[in-house]
């Protein structure tokens, strides 16, 4: 029996080997891990269709692969001396329900995130060895620090360790010292020692849309700063009795003042009809929000933010970062995005910058790093906590004497949060 690499949904046509959890001759049981995949936008946990032994394995790690490609080939009771191709359906996303503990017996079949496989390189803990205890038998970053093994870094560079390159032509193996880690296979040039790694499939994607979305979208920049000190104020003095542990960030509360102005500029929540030139304009608010993850920048989408309240924005924002850097989600869950909000500042120093419009959006707000500066309040030089904003328009549909309302009516919101937290 052919097992082939079945429609994964929403417009992917291929995908990239992340895992094999299988070896020719294992025996295997209905629904037990068998690969794991990478699309454009999310890592697919596709489980075994059938029981039986595993005859033939056609594909390795790293591989690209189409949908329809023979994947594994299956000896089964009921198909032996058979060759009848068979075609699953995988699951929405990388949760499964776990029936125990799933221990493999070298790295490439662990099942794991490549943030946690990279932990725990880091921690030098060999991951093979790690009972997993997440769900499917997936091993979690817990199970990581738990562990208490020696580390297993065959052909992988080292964050702060020395390495011993490969041999490249003839002469002695070169040592390298490295801070970070790269892996990949070494070539030799002429001016020196290169890493060649091939890209990932989810930075493939990001890359043609960046490029297209710049390519085609005029990109206008404003940037400005909000007085958020009052609202950092409340935001440390909220209690929920119902949620005692709750503890809000400042970006729920930006998300609310984007929705407000949204619902007051609508141009803003618009789209370009690709094939008309018509503008739609959006009767919901469905939120981008930009995730560093491992696999590169995610955005998974708050739909009908403009429905919800600050708390409950919270909890979306919460889960939805936990999924993009666990890479437990859907594609459909990075889909249908009326408005694009990038976190910059949550990943360091960044002020300003010039964010890059989404397909089928017309802004961007790039939120950078909140600091005490000094600021003129009623003629005195007094510190207050300022948060800078940049903000790109599609300059085709949106001009100053659109965007501007729309700023000043979000930096009002955030400096006077009274007008939407009662």
């Amino acid at each position: 029996m052919d097992f082939k690499l079945p429609d994964l949904g929403e417009g992917v046509h291929e995908g990239q080997i992340l895992a094999v959890h299988v070896k020719e001759g294992q025996s295997i049981t209905e629904d037990a891990p068998l690969l794991e995949v990478e699309t454009d936008k999310a890592a697919v946990d596709i489980p075994c269709p059938c029981t039986g032994i595993v005859s033939t394995v056609h594909i390795q790690e790293k591989q690209l692969v189409h949908v329809g490609d023979v994947m594994i080939t299956f000896e089964t009771k009921e198909a032996r001396g058979t060759n009848t191709p068979i075609t699953t359906t995988p699951e929405k996303s990388t949760t499964r329900t776990a029936t125990a503990p799933f221990v493999s017996e070298n790295s490439s079949k662990v099942r794991s995130s490549p943030s946690v496989r990279k932990f725990a390189r880091q921690q030098g803990v060999a991951i093979s060895t790690v009972v997993g205890t997440g769900a499917g038998g997936r091993v979690t970053r817990q199970d990581v620090e738990n562990a208490q093994s020696p580390s297993v870094t065959s052909g992988v560079v080292i964050a702060s360790s020395v390495m011993t390159a490969a041999p490249i032509n003839q002469g002695t193996q070169p040592t390298l010292k490295v801070e970070t880690e790269i892996e990949g296979v070494q070539e030799q040039t002429e001016f020196g020692i290169v890493v060649r790694q091939p890209m990932s499939q989810a930075r493939k994607a990001i890359s043609r849309a960046m490029a297209h979305a710049w390519e085609t979208i005029p990109h206008v920049t404003d940037c400005n700063d909000a007085d958020i000190t009052e609202i950092d104020k409340m935001r440390k003095a909220f209690k929920d009795p119902d949620q005692p542990d709750l503890k809000l960030t400042l970006l729920p509360f930006v998300l609310k003042a984007i929705c407000r102005s949204l619902k007051k500029y609508p141009i803003l929540n618009a789209a370009i009809c690709q094939e008309t030139g018509d503008v739609l304009f959006r009767q919901f608010v469905n939120i981008a929000i930009g995730i560093d993850s491992e696999r590169g920048l995610i955005a998974p989408v708050i739909h009908n933010a403009d429905t919800m309240s600050v708390g409950e924005i919270s909890a979306h924002l919460e889960q939805i970062t936990l999924n993009a850097r666990s890479a437990s989600f859907s594609i459909a869950d990075t889909k249908g995005a009326t408005y694009t909000v990038s976190n910059a500042g949550a990943v360091g120093r960044t002020r300003y910058s010039t964010p890059i419009i989404q397909q089928n959006t017309v802004a961007c707000l790039a939120v950078g790093r909140a600091r005490l500066m000094p600021w003129v309040v009623d003629g005195d030089i007094i510190p207050r906590l300022i948060l800078p904003l940049s903000h790109s328009i599609d300059h085709r549909l949106i001009d100053g004497g659109r965007e501007i309302p729309f700023i000043e009516h979000l930096i009002n919101d955030l400096e006077h949060p009274m007008r939407f937290a009662v």
